[in-house]
């Protein structure tokens, strides 16, 4: 029990660390982007206020409740703050999976899994401070997040079929 409980905090761990790395590499990249794009960005006050307008009416368009986490549903993020909570979806259907496969196993209602389930719940705590004043902020290079989401998923998915498999 302690092996899957290590297993489970190992996997879960990576999966973050790789979510977290991905996406500061390209708050990196937004940084030396926007500094070139400040040089280039010679426009009437009329057009940046359209473009303010727009972007405005489309973070104000309504609230990110993801209800599945299909493909359809990951590419529909907009923000951060969308992202995050893309990201305690696909957390939480894992665990209902994990949940699901434990039933009338000895880890069904174990410790260890609730552990987990709160030091996940601790980490998410954490990733949403760090992302604070940019929740609302457009993604930039939301190809490579949609993609790091929609992986992190499927590894989770695939880690409890592989426990499916074993019990």
């Amino acid at each position: 029990m302690n092996n899957v409980k290590k297993v489970c905090r190992l996997a879960l761990l990576c999966l973050s660390v790789s979510t977290l790395v991905a996406c500061s590499s390209l708050s990196e990249k937004t940084s030396s982007s926007s500094s070139e794009n400040q040089t280039e960005a010679l426009s009437s006050s009329s057009e940046k206020k359209g473009l303010l307008a727009k972007a405005k009416e489309k973070l104000s368009s309504g609230d990110f409740n993801p209800q599945d986490v299909s493909d359809t549903t990951i590419e529909s993020i907009k923000t951060y703050e969308d992202y995050l909570i893309m990201n305690e979806k696909i957390i939480d259907n894992y665990y209902t999976e994990a949940d699901e496969a434990f039933k009338g196993t000895v880890l069904e209602d174990s410790a260890a899994i609730q552990e987990l389930k709160d030091s996940t719940k601790k980490e998410m705590k954490d990733l949403k401070k760090q992302y604070g004043p940019l929740k609302k902020a457009p993604i930039q290079g939301k190809e490579e997040v949609i993609k790091t989401l929609k992986d992190y998923r499927d590894n989770l998915h695939e880690q409890v079929e592989q426990w499916k498999a074993s019990l």
